[in-house]
């Protein structure tokens, strides 16, 4: 029934590009900050035309009751468009495992922005996405990640040289060789390298300790702190340990992606001046790195002052970027602030890469609330497909379709 119900309320939004109105009667609107008000909004061409205590509906206009009007969410990671399949394989684009390349592999150079997964992720309220390639064999680093609009347009990349993405704890040790030290070392010497460029690798092409001429340029931006770099990272000590790295190299710009145990040196992490990227439901001691989980985690950051984004890391690949919300809501049901959560998975994370667009999405309800859906969506102005694979597949195979050929032929 549920689905019936929204299904007739996206049709009232269908139009809206060829000028149908639609009066949202006591909509619950949110700002980047996550502050909310109660009005009425009058609804045309994508776009809120008039916004208002007791207006009236404009004649013909179609009327909503109770919807929530807030800016769109911004995935802080995600693999989205570099596979559609979670295996190996030529179609997988995440990593590769045979390449000498490292730091200089850009995701950019892989986004494929018509994987259905796009549309599929823009139709849960996801408008902006970090994408970060993954770790290969032999290097702790992953290599450049971008910052992406989920428009489903070529042109939706919007930074291709947003970060550099690397792995610290037990998967880094595996890369490095099979130890924490191991890893340590290899990004000790890389960020020599990289510091040390010109001097090392201008007579000799094979100069670096770590790295070859191409990678150690391309980690330059990184060790200046013109990007960030971020560090996948879980367990307290390997979270003391980036402390310390960000002391000896104080220009890094570090945000650690992962911080299960961050609870237990919140503090520090504060006083070093380290973004953090959690996970609200990592509460379970899923490996030995993470024997410290709890729930309550990103509470700790909050009182200790650190500038954190929410994240649906238990499962962030490729499609999960879709669940964001309720990740976010979980953390309301832990006690964080309402407000606090939506702008971590909105304004704070666009904040970090320097993202500002105009986006508005639309829902059913409290977009944290796991059971609210989107019924519109725009992204500067343009009104967004609420179609995607999903909704096609819902389509072709609903038990109330009328069409009566076999399913193969629909």
């Amino acid at each position: 029934m549920r689905t019936l119900l929204l299904a007739s309320t996206i049709a009232l939004f269908a139009p809206a590009a060829s000028a149908q109105t639609v009066f949202l009667d006591d909509a619950t609107i949110v700002d980047a900050k996550g502050q909310r008000v109660t009005s009425d909004i009058i609804w045309a061409d994508g776009a809120i035309v008039q916004e208002g205590a007791n207006l009236t509906a404009p004649q013909g206009a179609e009327t909503v009751s109770g919807a929530w009007v807030t800016p769109g969410l911004f995935a802080p990671m995600s693999t989205l468009g570099l596979t559609d399949l979670g295996s190996a394989g030529r179609g997988n684009d995440i990593s590769a495992e045979d390449a000498p390349t490292s730091v200089s592999e850009r995701a950019a150079d892989s986004f494929n922005p018509r994987s259905p997964y796009i549309a599929n992720t823009r139709g849960r309220g996801v408008t902006h996405a970090v994408v970060a390639p993954g770790t290969s064999s032999g290097s702790i680093f992953a290599g450049t990640g971008a910052v992406i609009s989920l428009t489903g347009e070529f042109d939706s990349v919007l930074i291709e040289d947003a970060f550099v993405f690397l792995s610290l704890g037990e998967a880094g040790g595996a890369r490095a060789g099979g130890s924490r030290a191991a890893a340590m070392a290899q990004l000790r010497a890389a960020i020599s390298d990289a510091e040390g460029f010109f001097r090392r690798y201008n007579d000799a092409p094979d100069g670096g300790d770590a790295l070859s001429r191409q990678d150690a340029n391309a980690l330059r931006s990184a060790v200046n702190g013109d990007i960030p770099m971020m560090i996948q990272a879980d367990r307290a000590s390997d979270l003391v340990a980036i402390i310390r790295l960000k002391d000896e190299n104080p220009d890094l710009d570090i945000i650690v992606v992962g911080a299960t145990e961050a609870w237990d040196v919140a503090d520090e992490l504060a006083d070093a001046d380290i973004r953090v990227i959690i996970d609200p439901l990592h509460n379970l001691p899923t490996s030995f790195e993470a024997v410290g989980a709890r729930i309550d985690n990103v509470l700790f950051l909050e009182e200790a002052g650190v500038d954190y984004a929410i994240a649906n890391l238990s499962s962030f690949r490729v499609v999960k970027p879709a669940s964001l919300a309720q990740h976010a809501g979980n953390a309301v049901g832990e006690g964080l602030d309402w407000g606090t959560a939506f702008a971590a998975i909105s304004s704070v994370p666009a904040s970090w890469f320097g993202v500002e667009s105009e986006t508005v999405v639309v829902w059913d309800g409290d977009p944290l609330n796991a059971t609210s859906a989107p019924i519109a969506v725009t992204i500067d102005g343009e009104v967004m497909s609420m179609d995607s694979r999903i909704t096609a597949l819902r389509d072709r195979y609903n038990p109330l379709n009328t069409d009566q050929r076999p399913h193969k032929y629909r």
